[in-house]
């Protein structure tokens, strides 16, 4: 315990964000979710509460860790949430713990190991993954509703499941899509109302645009948008490219598998629109987030979070959503849209004296009239099949496409407390294939023996 406690809380010093998008300017604050009003109803799946105080009729008080209510985009919406859970539930009071996002995680590991942690944990995938690594998540399996276990996509399930235990439910997934610049399809003579279906087509789309060379300004016009260096970002979601290639990351047994041949193949792709100016070399995703905003890039692929980048971007607002495509990911190698996602996730303190009054608040949260009003409020999709599907939910055809892509999302290989720092390792092999020309299967090799090493494999 020793031993994992030290690997995780050295991981913590080093970890970078996942994907870009999550988390933004904040303020440090620890407040308390008002009082419940006198109105109740019944809450989704209520349980028997089996604690004495419940029984008794007296007011159970957990607490809530998480960085929304530090955030100036989703702190009102937060607090509504937690205001209408404790109106349905008038035996539970919730006090929120808001945490800046780059100071979250630290803190919740400190606390976690400490036995003082939240009875509701909110995270990232990685996060998550720390987190169980600590130990300090507790088992849902008995805990959470069957029927709520059953109406989430196996991908997001998947995502949260741990030796076989699911220490997690999903919350707010943000799986990566394609965006599509129509004017750059139709100067480049493709059509901008049919989205490239196979990534043979993605892939000659984006070599068409290419070729168009430079806009009016004479700033040069780039295919595709692809993170190929600089922040462990790069290296989270080119688990995707590698999907689409029938490469992983790691192998079904869970051990560091970098040098396969999908991975080879994957990498010789990229290269090679690499060395044709297809693909900008080096940059990061905030970087070609600013490059398709400006319609410099035909292709990019973004998580939901993405619109709202380029409308503030291009300056254009809403108005951009005119010039710009969306779609699913193309069909790879595997035959399926391949493609990976982050999301938040809510979990449960394994020392929490309240399970039963915690899990009620997550069941709530991720329940259909908490997702509604979320989603209304920020856009946030749904990890539920029967919510996701609702056209309350699907109020138009960006929302439409990133639901349909959740039902081919895969979780992100971060079953390890070392992902974080893994993923920098990626990055690095990736900018020392497509910047410094070095041999793909060498870079491979000797990355995989670093994260083994790393992971204790």
């Amino acid at each position: 315990m020793k031993k994992t406690l030290a690997v995780v809380l050295s991981a913590v010093m080093v970890s970078g964000l996942a994907l870009s998008g999550c988390g933004g300017n904040s303020t440090s604050a620890t407040t308390a979710a008002p009082k419940e009003t006198t109105t109740a109803a019944p809450a989704e799946t209520k349980k028997e509460e089996t604690k004495e105080e419940a029984a008794s009729g007296e007011q159970v008080t957990i607490t809530m860790s998480n960085w929304l209510e530090a955030e100036e985009a989703t702190s009102d919406i937060f607090k509504e949430l937690l205001n209408d859970f404790m109106a349905a539930n008038p035996d539970i009071k919730v006090e929120s713990q808001a945490i800046p996002f780059n100071q979250y995680k630290d803190q919740v590991l400190i606390a976690g190991t400490s036995g003082n942690a939240a009875d509701v944990i909110m995270g990232n995938s990685q996060m998550m993954s720390a987190f169980n690594g600590a130990g300090i998540l507790a088992e849902l399996d008995d805990l959470a509703s069957g029927d709520v276990l059953d109406d989430i996509y196996p991908g997001y399930l998947s995502g949260t499941t741990y030796g076989g235990k699911v220490k997690a439910l999903s919350w707010a997934p943000h799986p990566i899509a394609m965006y599509y610049n129509k004017d750059l399809f139709t100067k480049a003579g493709l059509d901008p109302e049919k989205a490239p279906a196979t990534w043979e087509e993605m892939t000659e789309a984006a070599r068409a645009i290419a070729k168009l060379g430079k806009d009016d300004a004479g700033n040069t016009l780039y295919g595709l948008g692809i993170p190929t260096g600089k922040v462990a970002h790069t290296g989270t979601v080119y688990n995707g490219i590698f999907y689409a290639y029938g490469g992983h990351f790691v192998d079904d047994s869970g051990n560091v598998d970098l040098n396969n041949e999908g991975n080879v193949e994957a990498l010789t792709w990229t290269k090679q629109l690499v060395d044709e100016k297809v693909i900008p070399a080096g940059l990061e995703i905030k970087d070609l987030r600013g490059l398709f905003a400006s319609g410099q890039i035909g292709i990019i692929f973004d998580g939901d979070m993405g619109r709202s980048a380029f409308r503030s971007s291009s300056g254009l607002g809403e108005d951009f959503d005119k010039k710009m495509g969306i779609a699913v990911i193309p069909t790879g190698k595997t035959g399926r849209s391949e493609t990976v996602y982050t999301e938040h996730q809510l979990g449960v303190f394994a020392k929490s004296e309240h399970k039963e009054a915690a899990v009620r608040l997550v069941e709530y949260l991720i329940g259909k009239d908490a997702m509604v009003k979320y989603h209304k409020s920020n856009a946030v999709l749904s990890a539920r099949k029967s919510i996701a599907t609702l056209p309350e939910m699907n109020e138009d055809y960006f929302m439409e496409v990133f639901n349909k892509q959740s039902e081919t999302a895969s979780p992100l290989p971060a079953t390890n407390a070392m992902f974080d720092n893994a993923m920098n390792e990626v990055t690095k092999a990736i900018e020392r294939i497509v910047v410094n020309n070095e041999d793909i299967k060498t870079v491979l090799e000797e990355t995989n023996k670093t994260i083994k090493e790393m992971y204790g494999q």
